[in-house]
Order: C-alpha cells, then sequence, then structure tokens
C-alpha cells in the first residue's frame, strides 16, 4: 500500500523505478511468507509423525530417535527462513522510511512492527525447536543465523522506526 500510495507522486523523494521494485519485493514477500505457514504445518506433521512411531525394541527407538531429530532440525529449519523473510521484509521498509509518501508514514511504521514480531517470534520458534536437540553441526549452525538474522531484523527495524517516528514529530 505504501509504495502505491507513493507510486507518480512529485512529493516523494523514492523514485518511481525504486517504489515499483519495492512493491515487487514486497509482493514477493508477503507470498513467500504465506507459503511459510504451509510449509510450518508440514514441518510440525513430520514431528508428530516420528514421535507415533514405534519404539518397542532397540531398533525401533534408534529409528524413531533419528527421525525425530530429522524432522526437528525441518521444524527448524522453516521458522528460520521466516525470521530471514522478516527480515529482508523490514530491510525493505528501512529503505522507505521517509522516502514515500509521507501520509502513509503510520502504515509503514505498522508494517515495521508486524514485521519485527514476526522476526522475534520465528526466532522463538526456532530455539524452542532447536532446544530438545544436542548440540551438533546442523543446530550449532541454525543458532548461527538465528543471531545473525535477528540481529540485523533488529537494526533494520530500529533504524526505520526511528526514521518514521522522526517524521511524525515523534521522539
Amino acid at each position: 500500500m505504501v509504495c502505491r500510495l507513493s507510486l507518480g507522486r512529485d512529493d516523494v523523494v523514492a523514485t518511481d523505478e525504486e517504489l515499483s521494485e519495492a512493491l515487487e519485493q514486497s509482493e514477493r514477500m508477503r507470498s513467500r511468507l504465506l507459503d511459510l505457514v504451509d510449509e510450518d504445518t508440514v514441518a510440525f506433521g513430520a514431528i508428530m509423525d516420528a514421535v507415533r512411531m514405534p519404539k518397542a525394541d532397540q531398533a525401533q527407538r534408534s529409528a524413531r530417535g533419528a527421525a525425530l531429530t530429522k524432522a526437528t532440525l525441518g521444524a527448524a529449519a522453516v521458522p528460520l527462513e521466516t525470521l530471514s523473510a522478516a527480515r529482508q521484509t523490514l530491510a525493505l521498509a528501512a529503505s522507505l522510511a521517509g522516502r514515500a509518501n509521507t501520509g502513509t508514514a503510520s502504515d509503514l511504521g505498522v508494517a515495521v512492527q508486524l514485521a519485527r514480531a514476526a522476526a522475534e517470534g520465528a526466532l522463538l520458534n526456532v530455539a524452542i525447536n532447536l532446544s530438545s536437540l544436542p548440540p551438533g553441526d546442523g543446530v550449532d549452525r541454525y543458532r548461527r543465523e538465528g543471531q545473525a538474522e535477528i540481529e540485523a531484523a533488529r537494526a533494520s527495524a530500529g533504524a526505520a522506526a526511528a526514521t518514521i517516528a522522526g517524521g511524525l514529530g515523534l521522539e
């Protein structure tokens, strides 16, 4: 909406080319985030399938444990990707802050807050999934990636929020 209401206006700092590209990026992000909701459901289903596996003997317990570890890592991968998409959304919003239609500043601010909440929530979901797994290559890598993504997301959110608040006369 911010891009659509900014296109073609003479009083907007961002060029129409930049706004069109931002609009395309935001539509791709919106679509990807919606797809990730479905992927998260599938990933949770894989965990439940693993939990339901038989465990009567050692071979079954081993197979169940391996399946559960694989499914849990898969379940952590989806919110990690959600965190990445939210971070990209925040970077896009930050690039528009102070450069789009001033009448849409509050809408952009709400988008920033929602994307930040999505990023923070995704990080929590990564952490809860990893909490049941022992340290190892996949677990450690996901933790590092999650930390890097949230730091970038928080930086973009802070920068965008400050610019928007300043433009609205807030401290």
